[in-house]
């Protein structure tokens, strides 16, 4: 479609929209936002609001006793490693839409197919299935990039990455050398991911900071690794994971039988100031998808706050 791009703030467009859907989406449903200013980008901002409210629709659709959406703006960095993963994602910084329901949530298969041009679940005469995959044309135009978590029962984020137009006090010297990453010593990690290639990039980046690692699957899986590996320093877990137990539950239990192991979550889903998906006095936080250099930090911060 044409588009009519602009420079503009997001989080005032953004903010403008929660507005509207507040108005519009009933009142059992309860809109809430997190905003950082400064967030600019090169976009149509007409389109964007009906992105916008494309996805606060289908969230509606997927709370029909009612939830909250959750509307947050802030800055992020998608690494080369993610890239690898993507190739149609440039490495650099961008502006982060993310819009979070608490609804009924998508099985595997409707995740996998849910961009698809005239993809549906909804009833006959209910709905085009054009939503989300308009969604997904507006953003690739715009030059970014759009990821979608979701679980069966455990609701549904979507995030919309604009490339970011800095402000020139913002932007790195070209002449500043990048400080190096913090890196471990040969402490155990134990990596539970139940998505086999999201947990390969994770030990490979684990290993690259000077970690050793060893790896589970599963929350189960996990805790019989535990069992009979003793120096295990640190568990960096995903936070939704099938098989009946949560990485909440798999830090719970955890805590039991090893209470002074620091446990550190990661997510897709929204971060823990809006979510309701977690226990934060459980363990820390790493919102998907991180850099190699937020990793870095929160594991040296982690370990160093268990040395005290």
């Amino acid at each position: 479609m044409p588009l009519d791009s602009q420079l503009a703030d997001i989080g005032d467009l953004i903010s403008v929209t929660s507005e509207l859907l507040r108005r519009t989406l009933g009142e059992t449903i309860v809109v809430r936002t997190s905003i950082r200013s400064g967030c600019r980008a090169v976009v149509d901002a007409a389109q964007l609001k009906n992105a916008i409210l494309n996805l606060a629709i289908n969230a509606r659709d997927a709370m029909p006793n009612g939830g909250t959406l959750s509307l947050e703006v802030t800055m992020a960095e998608l690494d080369k490693d993610y890239a690898l993963g993507h190739p149609e994602v440039r490495p650099g910084r961008y502006v982060l839409i993310t819009v979070t329901d608490t609804g009924t949530g998508m099985t595997r298969h409707v995740r996998e197919h849910a961009f698809e041009p005239f993809f549906t679940t909804k009833p006959q005469g209910s709905g085009t299935g054009l939503g989300l995959s308009s969604v997904y044309g507006f953003v690739k135009q715009s030059g970014g990039h759009v990821a979608l978590y979701s679980e069966a029962t455990q609701g549904t984020t979507v995030r919309i990455y604009l490339p970011l137009v800095a402000e020139e006090s913002d932007r790195p010297q070209a002449d500043a050398a990048e400080p190096g990453l913090p890196k471990g010593n040969g402490q155990l990690v134990l990596a539970v991911e139940d998505d086999e290639g999201v947990r390969r990039v994770t030990v490979s980046r684990l290993m690259q900071l000077g970690y050793n690692v060893v790896e589970a699957a599963s929350g189960p899986e996990a805790l019989a690794v535990l069992q009979r590996t003793p120096d295990v320093g640190l568990v960096i877990t995903d936070m939704v994971m099938p098989g009946g137990m949560t990485g909440a539950d798999l830090a719970a239990a955890t805590r039991e039988r090893f209470p002074n192991l620091p446990v550190l979550f990661t997510s897709g889903y929204a971060g823990p100031e809006i979510s309701e998906h977690t226990n934060l006095r459980l363990g820390d936080w790493l919102r998907k998808p991180y850099t190699l250099a937020e990793m870095a930090m929160a594991l040296h911060r982690m370990f160093n706050r268990s040395a005290c």
